[in-house]
């Protein structure tokens, strides 16, 4: 009987997990993909990262942590929200950590990786993940962590240099590597079905790509195809999401097939809004689908031969083989809650399960806004506000805002206030606790504050006043780019007053920042 059971799951082995070929440049790409993801999650924080999070910023990261820990208590802080800031919360131990990030996340692209050297990225990423507050409020900081977890077991310990014959491609950490990419594009597709009528009636089209979060270059163009071509466009996406992730876990020309696709659709996401990094991190994702084989093909001369490709080993002859089916085992146990949240029909979008994020449940977009309304910030050096005040627009990187203003390509960096603003209009008959910490620090001419914009109309002082609108955006017709001058890429509508003007003196304004601890000027 136990020989029977070797038997099957040697077989179910060979059949999901085991490759034909060699993964040496699966393994060699796949860690360059984490060292470019690492650099696009750390880069921008260089500029952002006080502005947002800094003792000085709109969620001040020290004040947050200590009214966390007034709230857990001394012992149970650390465990219930693990992170590195609880040593040292201050603004220059955080640009410290940052750049660190930065120039290791270099050293892994050129391809200096060892155990240690990811370990540091990833004890960096999960510390700014909850530390981030709603700016990092994004399913695909938890991804990223999952992935990091992973990527540690793929490298040696100590010896920068992976590429070792010593030490062969770990083929189950690439079979998880794979199961991540799965639950990602399956928990795509099936929260789109749970989650809006329009995925199922294949409107969904007809609105997003005007009302996505920012639009993109193409977005507008888009945006005007013939419906047809839409409501296609909603039926490939789910034969993509729904169908394909199945065939990730099978073996040869049918995950290489089901790869390219995958890749096909990543850059077509990535041509029309703009995401972040979050389709480059799907296509890393999507590395594991492919062997050496394949990857030969696209990869230097000089590089390959660098690497020695051999026939995959046995995994119990890897030297790391203990430590594998440890790290297996747990990784499979906490699988149970995403993987039932996943079938379940009360599915939820994004969620980790376990304190170190190691394995979470995904999806994105289960639910396309109909209109898109934008919340304009406008200031005045008018010290009284009457009717004839004149009032001056203030413009946000990749953000709507002038009707005459292009849409952006930012891709692969993340402008996480613009993202949040998005969010704000969504909800806007609530107004966002850091949206008024903004403008308080906007009145007093705050350097971190303005380092958010684009555009300042009051370089030079700061304006008496400042207020924000509420608009309805859409996109004009490709056809009448030319002939409207005052309304090149948007037609937009006043809607109402979404905050009404205020003083840095208002004092319902100075008593809220006073309430929630920030400091008062």
């Amino acid at each position: 009987m136990r020989e029977i059971l070797r038997l099957k799951l040697s077989q179910l082995f060979n059949y999901f997990i085991k490759s034909n070929h060699s993964q040496e440049l699966t393994r060699f790409w796949l860690l360059r993909g984490m060292g470019f993801l690492y650099f696009c999650a750390f880069f921008p924080l260089i500029f952002q990262f006080k502005p947002l999070l800094g003792s000085d910023g709109l969620l001040p990261m020290n004040l947050f942590l200590q009214k966390t820990q007034n709230y857990l208590g001394e012992l149970n802080h650390f465990w219930a929200m693990p992170n590195i800031f609880w040593l040292n919360s201050s603004d220059s131990f955080g640009l410290f950590l940052i750049f660190l990030g930065v120039l290791l996340s270099i050293l892994v692209m050129v391809g200096f990786a060892n155990f240690f050297i990811l370990l540091t990225l990833w004890i960096i990423q999960l510390s700014i993940y909850y530390v981030g507050q709603t700016f990092w409020g994004f399913g695909w900081e938890m991804n990223l962590i999952e992935l990091g977890f992973l990527a540690l077991f793929l490298v040696p310990i100590f010896n920068s240099s992976p590429f070792s014959s010593k030490l062969p491609p770990p083929e189950i950490i690439l079979f998880f590597f794979r199961l991540v990419l799965f639950k990602v594009m399956l928990g795509s597709g099936l929260i789109k079905i749970r989650g809006d009528s329009c995925w199922q009636s294949l409107e969904c089209l007809s609105y997003h790509f005007e009302t996505q979060p920012i639009p993109g270059l193409f977005s507008p163009f888009l945006h005007h195809l013939p419906k047809t071509l839409l409501k296609g466009g909603v039926i490939f996406n789910h034969v993509v999401e729904i169908i394909f992730p199945w065939f990730i876990f099978l073996r040869g020309n049918i995950r290489k097939v089901t790869g390219i696709i995958f890749t096909l659709f990543q850059i077509i996401l990535i041509l029309s809004g703009n995401y972040g990094w979050i389709n480059y991190l799907t296509l890393v994702m999507i590395i594991p689908c492919f062997d050496d084989s394949f990857l030969q093909k696209l990869t230097p001369k000089n590089i390959s031969k660098k690497i020695k490709s051999k026939t995959s080993l046995d995994m119990r002859k890897h030297p790391y083989f203990p430590i594998q089916v440890i790290v297996s085992i747990i990784l499979l146990y906490l699988s149970i809650k995403p993987l039932k949240n996943l079938i379940g029909p009360n599915q939820v979008m994004n969620a980790s399960y376990d304190r170190f994020a190691l394995v979470n449940t995904y999806g994105l977009f289960g639910g396309i806004t109909r209109s898109r309304y934008e919340i304009i910030m406008k200031g005045t050096t008018d010290k009284k506000i009457t009717k004839q005040t004149l009032w001056k627009e203030y413009s946000i990187p990749c953000k709507p805002g002038f009707p005459s203003k292009r849409p952006c390509m930012a891709s692969p960096y993340h402008y996480r206030l613009a993202w949040q603003i998005w969010f704000a209009a969504i909800d806007k008959d609530r107004i966002q606790p850091w949206i008024l910490h903004w403008v308080y620090k906007l009145l007093l001419h705050k350097k971190g504050a303005l380092s958010l914009l684009e555009d300042n109309p009051f370089p030079k002082s700061p304006p008496a006043h400042i207020k924000m609108d509420l608009y309805l955006y859409n996109f004009n017709r490709p056809k009448e780019y030319k002939k409207d001058d005052r309304n090149l890429w948007y037609k937009r509508k006043f809607i109402r007053n979404y905050l009404p003007p205020l003083n840095k003196n208002h004092p319902e304004l100075r008593k809220f920042i006073y309430n929630k601890g920030w400091p008062i000027y």
